[in-house]
């Protein structure tokens, strides 16, 4: 669940597209229809006709991920944090509901950069997550890690861990496989360890996907190009250079609720097999 139509796009695309072209299904709700953001130099639209817009928006960026369902929740753009917290948590938990997913993804408390509207959507998606799963969803702290279940993630900014190389990343043998480091390592499974994502994943072969799905958001192209710079040829809707595989290659996700993986999930949000 996202504050505004290009959330999904900025920070889970890849993610999304790769899970769908798996053989799995998403539906996004978006809580606004992003009617007050800021528009090109050029403007797209009268910016009375900016909700409308975007939200049009959206639904080509749905399509180009693959999302099933598209749900917009109506409230005001910029004044999220204004809403009945038992109504809008409740249309959410319904949601959650209906669906019945494995994982669900919002935003973290601090909204990636302080976005009141993103708050709000953690705070409120995180309430919804909470009255539907109770203590099933259990906390990140857990020392015995479940198999399954579902699972609250929070989007999280590539720069805070681009620091975190695999190579770098602490591993343990883990003796009821008899493995070794050097075997864990070279069949790309990195235990959890404090400071690193729980899950970082690979979307080198959805890169270009999600630069269409970002692309699809035409009165937003202003912030995909501030946000990309030199990564991404946006007339080509592709990478620039190669060093711009290695940057936008991987998304990043905190884990919020339920079952703590044992190894950092790096092709889907979902454990092996669930």
């Amino acid at each position: 669940m996202f504050a505004h139509p290009d959330d999904e796009a900025f920070f889970a695309a890849g993610t999304v597209a790769k899970h769908v072209a798996a053989g799995g299904e998403a539906v996004l709700a978006c809580a606004t229809r992003g009617e007050q953001g800021s528009q090109p130099k050029v403007p797209v639209c009268p910016q009375p006709e900016l909700g409308r817009v975007r939200a049009r928006e959206l639904a080509d960026s749905c399509r180009e991920m693959g999302v099933k369902g598209l749900e917009f929740l109506g409230y005001e753009d910029g004044r999220l944090g204004e809403a009945d917290v038992a109504e809008a948590t409740e249309r959410i938990a319904r949601l959650i509901e209906q669906v019945r997913p494995d994982a669900v993804v919002s935003f973290g408390p601090d909204g990636i950069y302080g976005h009141p509207d993103h708050v709000a959507a953690s705070v409120l998606t995180t309430a919804a997550f909470d009255s539907v799963f109770g203590d099933a969803a259990g906390a990140k702290t857990a020392t015995a890690p479940a198999p399954r279940g579902p699972r609250l993630w929070y989007v999280a900014l590539p720069s805070v861990f681009w620091r975190y190389r695999p190579t770098e990343w602490a591993v343990s043998a883990d003796p009821a496989a008899g493995a070794s480091p050097e075997d864990l390592l070279r069949a790309g499974r990195h235990p959890v360890v404090e400071g690193v994502p729980e899950a970082v994943i690979d979307i080198g072969a959805f890169v270009e996907r999600k630069i269409r799905a970002l692309l699809c958001h035409r009165s937003q192209r202003h912030n995909v190009e501030r946000a990309f710079g030199s990564l991404v040829d946006l007339d080509s809707a592709g990478l620039a250079s190669r060093d711009a595989t290695a940057l936008l290659g991987r998304e990043y996700f905190s884990l919020a609720r339920g079952p703590r993986p044992k190894f950092i999930l790096v092709g889907s949000l979902l454990d092996p097999g669930t």
